[in-house]
């Protein structure tokens, strides 16, 4: 008896090991994204073979048009587009919704786009291919000249 209590109390061990081996990078990268989310006003990832948009948008046709370019990048697949957008008049503007749609329908699983009140950035595979290029262009666009957005690198 005494044998399998220890036998289990190591395995326990064992298992509290490995899982803080492998939590410790997870919760560093968590850290990361929740710092950079928090202030998140408009939030859209492409992952999992769907997309996700998130924040908030002043009007119904800027929703709209989110909505419809990431079916349309998903070969009208609406089912996987997880519309968690909300229509608030004080939202941040969207300067040019269709060119936002259009990025949209340009990404690439594992971008990440987020719209702070200040400035924001795109999360892409390569900074120096033409995707990245147009997908440059088309977020100065969408969110007007006065607004700070840059690219990244996903890691």
């Amino acid at each position: 008896m005494k044998t399998l209590q220890i036998l289990a109390a190591s395995l326990a061990c064992l298992l509290a090991v490995a899982f803080a081996v492998a939590w410790r990078p997870a919760s560093r990268q968590v850290a990361t994204v929740s710092e950079a989310t928090s202030a998140a006003a408009l939030e859209i990832r492409w992952h999992g073979g769907g997309i996700v948009l998130q924040g908030t948008v002043r009007d119904v046709a800027t929703q709209r048009a989110l909505a419809e370019g990431a079916a349309a990048r998903l070969g009208g697949e609406a089912d996987q587009v997880t519309d968690w957008l909300d229509i608030t008049p004080t939202a941040l503007t969207v300067a040019d919704p269709a060119a936002l749609a259009q990025l949209i329908r340009l990404g690439q699983e594992g971008w990440h786009l987020q719209r702070r009140p200040a400035e924001g950035w795109l999360a892409v595979q390569s900074l120096t291919d033409a995707r990245s290029a147009q997908a440059r262009a088309l977020l100065q666009a969408a969110f007007g000249a006065d607004v700070p957005m840059r690219l990244v690198q996903l890691p």
